[in-house]
């Protein structure tokens, strides 16, 4: 099992969906509520501040131009307005109750937590300070996994599966005990580091396709991905 950027609510109810969350039943997303999954704490929507290169030019187009061919409804709602042009999206609106502490326990496969550290969409973002990250990993019994490991990755917003890098810090500084960034297979690359995308894209199919799940080679444990692409263990 994957999780990545997972709305985890450790201590909420199983049964009971009073979490103050919507519950109507549709939402309706326009090109600027698409984009806002690249966020990070302190930009403002569209503007690069935080972490060089994380929004790969030309990827937030792609992703709005492909929600729009699946859309069969929404892409003809909207105005005239350029500020607000033709084309919704329409999603399932869901509370995410149920989805805590208990359930987790109750889980028996190997699992693997990815989360950005930017992340300002699901409620684990940097202003929850770290605990609320490691929740869900803690939450997986420990005598019972085979495998769980937690990835948390520095400059990865919650569109963590399509960022890139760009600039200096994509390149580990001499003085890094290990310089390669955990990038394409096999696990390891020449600098610089791709970006989150090519961290999440090699841990699945590290994950997936290795005898033992394992990231980076462990079986367990958690770890930090960081600006410059290299893994270490989370003290």
């Amino acid at each position: 099992m994957v999780f990545v950027n997972s709305l985890f609510v450790a201590e909420g109810p199983t049964e009971d969906p009073e979490l103050g969350l919507p519950t109507f039943p549709l939402t309706l997303n326009d090109r600027s509520g698409s984009d806002v999954i690249w966020r990070m704490s302190g930009e403002l929507l569209g503007c690069e501040a935080t972490c060089s290169g994380h929004i790969i030019p030309g990827t937030q187009e792609q992703v709005w131009c492909q929600t729009m061919e699946q859309e069969t409804l929404g892409r003809g709602w909207g105005g005239d307005d350029p500020n607000y042009p033709t084309g919704l999206n329409r999603a399932p609106t869901f509370s995410g109750y149920g989805w805590n502490r208990e359930v987790a326990g109750r889980l028996r496969k190997p699992t693997l937590v990815m989360q950005g550290l930017e992340d300002t969409v699901v409620p684990t973002g940097p202003a929850t300070g770290r605990a609320i990250y490691d929740a869900l990993y803690q939450a997986l019994p420990p005598a019972a996994m085979p495998n769980k490991v937690l990835v948390q990755v520095q400059c990865a917003s919650h569109a963590l599966l399509w960022e890139g890098c760009a600039g200096a810090r994509c390149t580990p500084p001499p003085e890094t005990p290990e310089t390669t960034p955990y990038g394409d297979p096999p696990w390891g690359r020449a600098a610089p580091w791709a970006g989150p995308h090519a961290t999440f894209k090699a841990a699945l199919i590290e994950w997936i396709t290795g005898d033992r799940p394992t990231f980076n080679g462990n079986e367990n444990g958690s770890f930090i991905v960081g600006e410059s692409g290299v893994a270490r263990a989370a003290s």
